[in-house]
């Protein structure tokens, strides 16, 4: 679960001006918006990216607040569903459906990585 404490750490220090909507999505439409990136081979690129950069930044927030722009750019290519889909797994609970879904959907992207 080390990538979604680090997406939260991340998600937490870009939250303000990342993403506007406040949506809540089903553990369904989650898992549904995340795993849609997999048919886009140029967002599968951003996805792999966006991951390996979290990879690197880890739990340091010093890290996330330099790869700001760069994490914004990733969402940015990755589309609105994406980011819906990520803020609402963000603020689940954890072990919550919806964090379950982020993570199997996070999974099943982390697979077309190389």
């Amino acid at each position: 679960m080390s990538k979604f404490y680090a997406a939260l750490v991340v998600g937490l220090l870009l939250a303000p001006g990342a993403h506007a909507a406040d949506k809540k999505l089903s553990a369904a439409e989650i898992k549904t918006n995340l795993e849609a990136v997999a048919s886009d081979p140029a967002k599968v690129k951003a996805y792999c990216a966006m991951s390996k950069k979290m990879d690197e930044i880890g739990d340091d927030e010093k890290k996330a607040e330099a790869a700001g722009d760069e994490i914004d750019g990733y969402f940015e290519t990755l589309g609105d569903d994406f980011a819906d889909a990520w803020d609402s797994a963000e603020e689940a609970a954890d072990n919550s459906p919806e964090a379950k879904a982020m993570d199997e959907a996070l999974s099943t992207l982390d697979s077309k990585c190389q």
